[in-house]
């Protein structure tokens, strides 16, 4: 037994110490100890002798006192290199580029008025800016001279339509209702043509079946179909671009529908409500006549007088031939609509007939000149030429979409209504 061997110690492993000792500044996979150690983390640090000037202060010093060599006060790219003009000039190419692809309506209208076309040159057509020949944009000059009517033809058609208008009058309100609703679909159609030739995508079908049941629905239901019609048209309007009918800018088409239906049928539904009264062809007249009245002496007396230029919206309308309309306008009102029911129920009786005067001699005008700004706005001459002589039936009828509502309204003002 006392040959076996006696234990020293008992050893754990993992709990052995190590025998290396760790020396602070020394990488603890090097042999050697470093040549140069790093000084105590209490001295203070030491500056080193660089050539910057600026870095030998221990104090903050400001950006203009720092040396010109120095690598912060170096530009960091010089513009005039050709790579950097290269890339600003492409994104300020962009940046003003506006709407790219092929759609490219008019945003404003020319601010000078557009020189005038010879009768035998072909209207210029601007191409978009992406330089496709598909989708033009057309410019026709307008003949700021005022000579361009055939004025025979132009009379021929304006006794004929005025024929088929007393006609209608004549065989009653059914009739006219049937009449002036075709006129203003035809209005319609000839609008949304012309915008679609501008450039812009309205919803067209949606927009004549609106305009026609603004004027049914106001003479079936009066005044509470109005609101029920817009509000459908603005809601099928909204699908029209979300089922994807048409897809492009819908916002901006959207808008350019709701404007025609707005300008053309609520405008036009005040024929339906006047000729729900009972005296309503006697106000049909007479918005007729008024208005007849300023288009003939506006044309006449602006021919023969007319020197000063009126607008740039209009280059071929004069002040002599503006205030030669208003005149025209009222004495027509006056003296003709004055024998008419409900506006003169008895021969002598003007008051009526005078205010209706003043209120169609100031409303006229103003709807001849918005038409022909939007006309300017779309680089055209006439909405249609579905009236030879005369354009189309927007061209003819846009002083009588303003004059319809202000004998409408003044009519409800003085109490004529028959019931």
């Amino acid at each position: 037994m006392n040959d076996q061997p006696k234990f020293e110690e008992i050893r754990i492993l993992g709990l052995e110490t190590s025998e290396d000792e760790v020396t602070p500044g020394r990488s603890v996979f090097e042999e050697d100890q470093p040549g140069n150690d790093l000084p105590p983390w209490t001295d203070p640090p030491a500056t080193s002798s660089s050539s910057d000037e600026w870095l030998e202060e221990e104090v903050p010093r400001w950006a203009d006192d720092v040396p010109e060599e120095h690598e912060s006060q170096q530009p960091v790219a010089n513009l005039e290199d050709s790579s950097a003009t290269s890339f600003f000039e492409t994104e300020t190419t962009q940046a003003s580029s506006g709407i790219s692809g092929e759609f490219n309506p008019p945003i404003l209208p020319p601010e000078e008025p557009l020189p005038p076309l010879p009768a035998n040159e072909a209207p210029m057509q601007e191409p978009n800016q992406d330089g496709k020949g598909g989708k033009r944009r057309g410019r026709k000059r307008e003949n700021s001279s005022g000579e361009g009517r055939d004025m025979p033809i132009a009379i021929i058609t304006g006794l004929a339509l005025g024929a088929l208008v007393l006609i209608a009058f004549y065989l009653g309100a059914a009739v006219t209702m049937v009449v002036a609703t075709f006129f203003l679909v035809l209005a319609a159609a000839e609008f949304f043509m012309a915008v679609r030739r501008a450039g812009y995508q309205p919803a067209s079908l949606l927009g004549i079946v609106a305009v026609a049941a603004l004027n049914l629905g106001a003479y079936w239901r009066f005044e509470a179909a109005v609101p029920l019609v817009l509000l459908l048209t603005v809601l099928f309007t909204f699908l029209w671009y979300f089922t994807g009918v048409d897809r492009e800018a819908p916002m901006l088409n959207i808008s350019v529908t709701m404007f025609g239906v707005l300008y053309i049928g609520m405008l036009g539904s005040f024929v339906g409500l006047m000729l729900k009264d009972a005296n309503g062809i006697g106000m049909m007249l007479a918005a007729v006549l008024a208005t007849v009245g300023y288009d003939t002496g506006g044309l006449v007396i602006g021919r023969i007088a007319g020197r000063t230029p009126l607008a740039a919206v209009s280059p071929n309308k004069t002040m002599e031939g503006l205030i030669g309309g208003m005149a025209v306008s009222f004495a027509v009102t006056v003296l003709v609509t004055g024998q008419i029911t409900p506006f003169g129920d008895t021969p002598g009786d003007l008051g009526s007939a005078f205010v209706l005067g003043v209120v169609a001699a100031l409303v006229a005008p103003l709807g001849d000149l918005c038409e022909s700004m939007i006309k300017r706005d779309l680089g055209i001459k006439d909405m249609g030429s579905i009236l030879p002589g005369h354009g189309g039936l927007l061209d003819r009828f846009d002083a009588l979409l303003f004059v319809l509502p202000a004998t409408y309204y003044t009519a409800r003002l003085l109490d004529l209504f028959g019931g």
